[in-house]
């Protein structure tokens, strides 16, 4: 069952915003200038613990489930996922998308929403790549469940002033 729920989420999130590839519980330390690769050249991120994972705001910045804004790349990523996971609202989450992003639109968005579990709550940690280009580490906390993680890379973009997220792949 649990990995039918976990499955249905993947499918749901890339479909929604990108190709989740999922982590395992083996993870190396990063530093704070370059992010470490393995062997295929995926990104390795120095992951919270489930228990501080937990914790929506943590106060190392690691993970957090912020509100955001659209005063910077890692803002707008931060609040297309407060949209997404915490309005649960697909109108919102679109309109923090450029207007030729990937992003389903706000209705069809709606949809995958809706497949996540009521008392689903999320933290993420993003580490900018380079300029706009994120590495975006997500934790989900579905009711029942246990942690789930999964990284994406999230480029953002600025359109008069303001970022919007743009490409998740």
């Amino acid at each position: 069952m649990a990995g039918i729920a976990v499955a249905a989420v993947a499918v749901a999130g890339a479909v929604a915003i990108g190709h989740l590839r999922n982590e395992d519980s083996e993870t190396a330390a990063t530093s704070s200038a370059t992010v470490a690769v393995d062997e295929n050249g995926l990104p390795i991120l120095n992951l919270p613990e489930p228990a501080q994972a937990e914790q929506a705001s943590a106060p190392d910045g690691d993970c957090r489930a912020d509100r955001g804004d659209q005063k910077s790349g890692a803002g707008a990523i931060e609040a297309f996922n407060f949209a997404y996971y915490s309005q649960r609202s697909g109108e919102a989450a679109r309109a923090l998308a450029t207007p030729n992003s990937s992003v389903l639109p706000g209705p069809e968005l709606q949809r995958v929403i809706d497949t996540v579990p009521l008392g689903t709550s999320y933290c993420i940690r993003t580490i900018e790549l380079s300029h706009g280009v994120y590495l975006v580490d997500l934790s989900l906390m579905r009711p029942d469940q246990p942690l789930s993680r999964g990284t994406q890379t999230v480029t953002t973009q600025e359109i008069d002033g303001r970022w919007y997220v743009d490409v998740f792949t």
